[in-house]
This record gives C-alpha cells, structure tokens and sequence, in this order.
C-alpha cells in the first residue's frame, strides 16, 4: 500500500517523527534563548513558576503563568476546530502547522530585547495545537513537544517484551524509542545552532514545518485525486 493510501495519514510514523524533532528545537530554543521558559513542557513552568513565586520575580511568575495559559488556550483551539471544521474536511490539521509556522517566522525576526512575555506563550499556543492535532503514531497515542511519556511507553513496552515475549511490544517499544531520540534530536540540533544563528534559530524550525506541513499536504491532495480517478 502507497502511503498516501493510509486510513489516518496524521498518524504516519514519519510525520510523528518529524513534528517531535520539531517539538524538541523549538523547546530547547525557548529554554535557552528566553530566559529559561519551556513553550511546551507545561510541567517544568509550574516547577519555575512556583520558584519564581518564592523568591518575588514577578516577570518570571508572568511570563511562565501566561505560557500555561496560552498552552491551554491552544488546545481549546483545536477542540474547536476538530468541531467545527472536521465533519466537512479532511485537512483540518492543516491550520496548526500554518500557525505555528507563521509564529516561528515572527519570533526569529523580533529583536533579542523584546520581553519574553510577549515571545514565549504564542509559541506554547501553537505547541499546544500541535500536539492535540497529531496525537497519534500508527494506532498509539503520543505526545510530540514533550517526552516523559513517550519514554515511559518506550520503556514498559521493552521491559514486556524481553520478560514475557508479548507480541507486538518490541514494535511499540521502538516506535516511541524513535520518539524520544527525535526529540532529543531537535533539542541538540537547537542548542547547537543558537550558539550561532541565537534568536533566529527559529526560522529552522519553520523551515522544518514547511517540510513537515508540505508532506502532510500532498498526502491529503495525493490521496484525494487517487479516489477521484478510481
């Protein structure tokens, strides 16, 4: 079978791939670039936020309190999409990449003394989409901007296999193994070209999207002009 041909074509393992090296760079250049904030992992800024509420820095409190807002905020959003615009299209999802790749675009070109409250919650919004819009890799439920969980599953799906041999658990284990080397993989790749692009190491990330958003789309067309012709 085509990949095109697939029944969930988000799910596609390529595209998790892709999507959670992206979700990596994009948290790694927000942790170093913008004063310590993580756009997606929402568990870290409440660990911050809270140190930040005892020791009295209030811009710290702010700009973290308003990246769980905002992340919050972006997964309402695409609640509301898969609502509204679902029943009566297959390229739904597409939205999430455009704005995140839009905000990706924005955020490199701002100068490096524009406040973080104004950088750091319109990235954990698209973050947030992101993750929402594409939850899942071949039938298994993932998270592609942060990754405990993937290693969790990772981890449980190996130890089953090497203890009781079940079926299927050394795949499942080496789907979400994939994962997190992606993620870590996007995070490396932003540490080290900040040292030399800094705050426009973004706009690789955008270009990874347009990469990523492209493929998904030609899919989606791909797959359509085929039922067209049969």
């Amino acid at each position: 079978m085509r990949r095109y041909q697939q029944a969930q074509l988000f799910q596609l393992r390529e595209i998790a791939m892709g999507l959670t090296f992206i979700g990596g760079f994009i948290d790694a250049y927000t942790f170093g670039q913008r004063g310590g904030v993580l756009a997606a992992g929402q568990t870290g800024n409440l660990i911050f936020l809270s140190v930040d509420i005892a020791q009295h820095n209030l811009p710290g409190v702010l700009t973290k309190l308003l990246t769980v807002v905002f992340f919050i905020l972006g997964v309402v959003t695409v609640g509301l999409l898969n609502y509204r615009l679902r029943p009566t299209s297959h390229y739904w999802r597409l939205p999430t990449l455009l704005a995140e790749f839009v905000v990706c675009l924005v955020v490199g070109g701002l100068p490096e003394t524009v406040p973080n409250l104004i950088v750091t919650p319109p990235l954990a919004f698209v973050m947030a989409m992101q993750t929402t819009a594409f939850g899942h890799i071949e039938g298994h439920g993932y998270n592609n901007v942060f990754s405990t969980g993937n290693l969790k599953k990772a981890t449980s799906a190996l130890t089953d296999y090497f203890i009781y041999r079940q079926p299927g658990t050394l795949t499942t284990g080496i789907i979400y193994g994939g994962l997190v080397v992606s993620f870590a993989g996007g995070a490396i790749i932003s540490a080290l070209l900040q040292g030399w692009l800094l705050g426009r190491t973004i706009w690789c990330a955008a270009g990874l999207l347009l990469i990523v958003g492209g493929y998904y789309t030609w899919l989606l067309f791909k797959r359509q002009d085929d039922a067209f012709d049969q």
